[in-house]
C-alpha cells in the first residue's frame, strides 16, 4: 500500500515522517543467500550505500541535498530521491520469503512535503525501484520501467516545450 497524504489534510506544521512509504512481501524460489547476494550485486553497480545485517539488506539511494537543491523538475534531481529499500528475507517452504519496504529521507521540513509535485516524484520513484528490485530476484510485479535511472514525472510530457533556437 503506498501513502500519499491527501491533498484536503490538515497540513503539519513541521514534519519528518516519510511523504511515501511502501511495504510489499514476495515469494522467490530461490534460498535467501541467494535472493540476498542478487539484490547486493544490482544496487552495488550503481553506487548506492549498501548495509548487510543477517537476512536483511538496507539501500540507501540518492542525495537529499541534491534532490532538495535541484527538485523534481531535472533529470539530475529526480536521480537523487534520497530512498531507502529495506529488505528483509526468512526461509519459506517455497524458497524465500521477501519484505520489501521503501520509503523517502527527505528529513525535517516544513509542512508535509506535498509541494511541486514532490509526492508524486517520490511515489513513482519507489515504484521504479521496487520493480527494479522484484525484477532481481524474480518476482513479476506490474511498474515502470525496471531500470534504476531517472524516470519522466509524470504529467511532465503534458508541458509545453521551447522551440530550438541557436546554431546546430
Amino acid at each position: 500500500m503506498l501513502f500519499i497524504p491527501e491533498k484536503g489534510a490538515a497540513m503539519a506544521l513541521f514534519s519528518s515522517d516519510p511523504v511515501v512509504a511502501k511495504k510489499e512481501h514476495w515469494t522467490s524460489p530461490q534460498p535467501p543467500h541467494v535472493v540476498l547476494q542478487a539484490l547486493t550485486e544490482a544496487f552495488s553497480h550503481h553506487g548506492e550505500k549498501l548495509r548487510h545485517v543477517g537476512p536483511r539488506l538496507e539501500v540507501r539511494l540518492g542525495s537529499r541535498w541534491k534532490f532538495t537543491h535541484l527538485g523534481p523538475f531535472f533529470a539530475q534531481g529526480r536521480a537523487n530521491i534520497p530512498l531507502v529499500l529495506v529488505f528483509v528475507t526468512a526461509p519459506s517452504g517455497y524458497g524465500t520469503a521477501i519484505t520489501a519496504h521503501a520509503f523517502d529521507t527527505l528529513g525535517f521540513r516544513l509542512g508535509d512535503g506535498s509541494v511541486f509535485g514532490v509526492p508524486e516524484a517520490l511515489a513513482w520513484r519507489v515504484e521504479e525501484f521496487l520493480t527494479y528490485a522484484a525484477g532481481v530476484v524474480g518476482v513479476h510485479r506490474p511498474g515502470p520501467a525496471a531500470r534504476p535511472a531517472p524516470g519522466p514525472v509524470p504529467g511532465a510530457e503534458s508541458l509545453p516545450r521551447p522551440e530550438c533556437r541557436g546554431h546546430r
